[in-house]
């Protein structure tokens, strides 16, 4: 006798992946005990930004790209 398959995780629903949501009180608690990493994440980010270390986004080359992959997908 088969297995039955097991169903496929629905995309908008990833706790079979991650577990359940985290309360507020869960995620604000999250927040508080990486508030340092997060605000030096942050502030190496802006400095990259201010010496000109990153290259700003082209929404036209992003768009060119995500039309490129869509026709990609429509070719059976």
């Amino acid at each position: 006798m088969n297995k039955p398959a097991k169903p496929e995780a629905d995309e908008d629903d990833l706790s079979d992946l991650y577990g359940p949501p985290l309360t507020q009180a869960e995620e604000d608690a999250w927040f508080e005990r990486n508030r340092d990493g997060l605000n030096e994440l942050i502030q190496e980010a802006l400095d990259e930004v201010a010496e000109g270390k990153v290259e700003p986004w082209d929404f036209e080359e992003m768009l060119a790209d995500a039309r490129a992959e869509f026709e990609k997908t429509q070719k059976g």
